[in-house]
């Protein structure tokens, strides 16, 4: 059965955004939210951890999978372990965007 593991950097990258859109919104409802739909897709990675599209130029090592279409989940597979690698929002420079 496979597990999650956040890597330091997407964890770090995961509360940065919670913490934006606490201060943004002056509430933690849209960033409660963001969390329900992470917990969600972790689940169903789990389930089916080649539900993911393949990143190109990546050794078809990297896939992703969108959170509430603005957020993007980066991970890949190491035997039983799904490691997410990054949580980005999308309307990030992708140039910025790094595994």
């Amino acid at each position: 059965m496979f597990t999650v593991k956040w890597t330091p950097e997407a964890e770090e990258q995961y509360y940065k955004n919670l913490d934006f859109w606490i201060e943004n919104n002056k509430s933690s409802t849209y960033s409660e939210k963001i969390i329900e739909e992470v917990i969600y897709m972790e689940s169903l990675l789990i389930a089916n951890p080649l539900i993911g599209i393949i990143v190109e130029n990546t050794n078809n090592e990297v896939r992703r999978v969108l959170i509430l279409t603005n957020f993007a989940l980066y991970y890949r597979l190491k035997n039983e372990v799904i490691e997410i690698l990054t949580f980005w929002g999308n309307k990030m420079n992708p140039k910025d965007l790094k595994f």
